[in-house]
C-alpha cells in the first residue's frame, strides 16, 4: 500500500517514443551510408535501410491521415 513506484508497462511507455517519417528517413540513410562502408555486414545494413524506408512511408501515410483528420477534411 501506499507504492507509487511505476509500474514496469508505465515505464515502457515513458520511453517509448514515437517516430516521424523524416527520423525513419534519416535512420534509413544513415543505415544505408554503414552499409556502404562495410563489405562484411552490408547486406544485412542494406536490408535494415530499405526497412526503415517501409517504416517511414507507412507512417507518411499515416501522418497524412491525421492531419485530414485534424483539418477536418
Amino acid at each position: 500500500m501506499g507504492n507509487s513506484a511505476p509500474t514496469n508497462s508505465s515505464l515502457i511507455r515513458e520511453r517509448l517514443k514515437v517516430l516521424t517519417s523524416a527520423e525513419c528517413l534519416k535512420i534509413a540513410e544513415r543505415k544505408m551510408g554503414e552499409a556502404i562502408g562495410d563489405w562484411r555486414h552490408g547486406k544485412e545494413l542494406r536490408a535494415t535501410a530499405e526497412a526503415w524506408l517501409v517504416l517511414a512511408e507507412r507512417i507518411a501515410q499515416t501522418e497524412a491521415i491525421e492531419s485530414l483528420k485534424v483539418n477536418g477534411k
